[in-house]
């Protein structure tokens, strides 16, 4: 997900409850801040409505997973080493063709 650089600030209304809640548990140390414990909620009901869209929290686990070792490092082809396979085998090709 692409976030901008420079954020602009966003004024929230919470109502009376919510708001006095989540400064009780900022007050509890459960978050430093206001802006941190609402962001937090903001997060949990992102994935909440996510896991909905898939089906439930585990195919969104599972989904997440995949994606995650699609961008691990280790799984990517050395290029240079796989198009020098790639040029000899068809070189040989080329070669058993002509012979």
């Amino acid at each position: 997900m692409n976030k901008p650089v420079h954020p602009a600030p966003v004024a929230v209304t919470l109502t009376p409850d919510d708001a006095f809640d989540l400064q009780a548990r900022v007050e509890r140390g459960e978050f430093t801040s206001l802006d941190e414990a609402v962001s937090a909620e903001l997060a949990e009901l992102n994935y909440r409505r996510a896991a909905e869209v898939m089906g439930g929290s585990e195919k969104l686990e599972r989904f997440l997973d995949a994606l995650e070792a699609e961008d691990d490092p280790s799984t990517d082809v050395d290029a240079e080493g796989f198009f020098a396979e790639l040029r000899a085998g068809l070189k040989e090709r080329l070669d058993a063709s002509r012979g």
